[in-house]
């Protein structure tokens, strides 16, 4: 496993990153009822959907991980797979545990998006192709 491994790894521990900002969310919900108050709703709807995100898109690593080395790519088309969707994860649900602070990098969640999709879009007619 050359190129999976990365994707294994950074999905094994982006999600337990996002399961724990999760079991964060519920506890301040629990200890501070004014967290689910309006004055609130940016922060909280902002790390519901980091939340959400990044367990999906920690479960698409992993299956990447699982999946890169063993398609009929070149070693080249196997590495853009394996990086670009860690790179997508990163500028879509990783940015948004930043948003909060530094508003205007919500503009790079797009780039993630279309990474994301790329790479989605590369797996698919690599498996076409054919796997080992």
């Amino acid at each position: 496993m050359r190129y999976g491994r990365k994707n294994l790894i950074f999905g094994f521990v982006y999600i337990i990153f996002t399961l724990a900002l999760g079991v964060f969310i519920s506890f301040k919900l629990k200890s501070n009822p004014e967290f689910a108050k309006e004055g609130f709703a940016f922060p909280r709807v902002i790390m519901r959907a980091a939340h959400a995100h990044g367990n999906l898109e920690a479960i698409l690593n992993m299956i990447i991980g699982l999946l890169v080395d063993r398609l009929r790519t070149t070693d080249t088309m196997k590495q853009v797979i394996s990086v670009s969707i860690i790179l997508g994860t990163l500028l879509h649900s990783g940015i948004l545990y930043i948003l909060p602070l530094v508003p205007f990098a919500g503009k790079m969640t797009i780039i993630g998006a279309v990474l994301i999709i790329f790479t989605m879009v590369a797996t698919a007619i690599a498996v076409i192709r054919g796997m080992e």
